[in-house]
């Protein structure tokens, strides 16, 4: 019996991780906007969420960002991998890095989330 792995896993597979994923981050960003006024029923129903979404940004961040970007993560999370990019100003890195922070990540944090240094 073959068990299929994160590497054996198709463009099917990875589309809906990334999709859960997104789904995932608004959700833990929403939940973090709003945290003050949550009672504590919400909240620990946020929290597992906000965690799963940590471990699939690792994931995402060690498999399809590296085939993405066609570079080894130096980071952890997938957003410090784009802060990265953002700061070297110029290439198709950070093109594509300032994209998807500029229309996917930004509009769901206050302040923005992608913040390059």
């Amino acid at each position: 019996m073959h068990f299929p792995t994160l590497i054996d896993s198709g463009l099917v597979d990875w589309t809906i991780y990334t999709y859960v994923f997104y789904l995932l981050f608004v959700v833990t960003m929403t939940a973090k906007a709003a945290w003050a006024n949550l009672s504590i029923v919400p909240r620990v129903l946020l929290v597992p969420a906000a965690l799963v979404a940590v471990l699939m940004d690792v994931i995402f961040n060690l498999i399809p960002a590296t085939l993405i970007f066609l570079d080894l993560p130096r980071e952890l999370l997938f957003t410090k991998r784009l802060d990265r990019y953002e700061a070297q100003g110029a290439g198709w890195r950070y093109t594509v890095a300032r994209w998807l922070c500029q229309n996917l990540l930004d509009p769901f944090q206050q302040g923005g989330h992608c913040t390059p240094q």
